[in-house]
């Protein structure tokens, strides 16, 4: 909220638990997204609505209200600063890494970059997307770095410093590593998958969600050469 007292809201990316509370906040408040979040809530924004819905019976009756999204009040191309009276927010579309619209939010005074989905505390990525680009994955992670934070929030999990980034880069060059070693060993996708995520189950045994990279290297298979 800025010392004029508007409010805005800013989402990291559509996935439905980060979006749709944006329908509790009150109609005068400011939305700003990028120009690429706002064309994935258009395209697929209501389908994930449904896909989580249908995980269970609690999900679904959290979401059964939701029947779309607001409009936002403003878009942005790339970069987008807010003055909110002394402190300065940076909105800084980062793009198809974990979905098309990943957006960081970087508090300038305090040095505070919200990483989405892009970086998070000892827990696997989560790489569904249609657009999902490990390229572009790391390529987000380096721009968040080049901010220099001192702490980092995820968008699930705990808190840290700029390790949280290092950690995930390291990660995913190591995947995409073997993935394309194990390729060109004439490894096919299910068994370059299995063979990962036993790897990395190992490398990473107090990481969550292990059965992530079963995902991730199926889909950077198709990828890489």
């Amino acid at each position: 909220m800025s010392k004029g007292g508007e409010l805005y809201l800013v989402t990291t990316h559509m996935h439905p638990e980060h979006t749709t509370g944006e329908l509790a906040f009150p109609p005068t408040t400011k939305i700003v997204r990028a120009v690429e979040q706002q064309r994935d809530i258009k395209e697929a924004g209501m389908k994930g609505v449904a896909e989580f819905s249908a995980r269970s019976a609690e999900l679904a009756d959290l979401l059964k209200d939701v029947k779309g999204f607001r409009e936002p009040t403003e878009t942005f191309d790339r970069e987008k600063t807010l003055d909110l009276g002394g402190v300065r927010v940076r909105l800084i579309w980062l793009g198809n890494g974990h979905t098309l619209g990943d957006t960081a939010i970087f508090i300038e005074g305090d040095a505070v970059v919200f990483s989405g989905d892009l970086a998070m505390k000892k827990a696997f990525p989560a790489y569904t997307a249609p657009q999902s680009s490990i390229d572009k994955w790391l390529a987000s992670l380096d721009a968040m770095a080049a901010l220099r934070p001192s702490q980092v929030v995820g968008a699930h999990y705990g808190m840290g410093d700029a390790s949280i980034i290092a950690a995930y880069r390291e990660f995913l060059t190591s995947l995409r590593a073997r993935v394309v070693a194990l390729k060109a060993q004439g490894k096919s996708s299910d068994e370059t998958a299995v063979t990962l995520r036993n790897e990395f189950a190992a490398k990473y045994p107090d990481w969550d969600q292990p059965l992530r990279v079963h995902l991730l290297a199926t889909r950077a298979y198709s990828q890489l050469p």
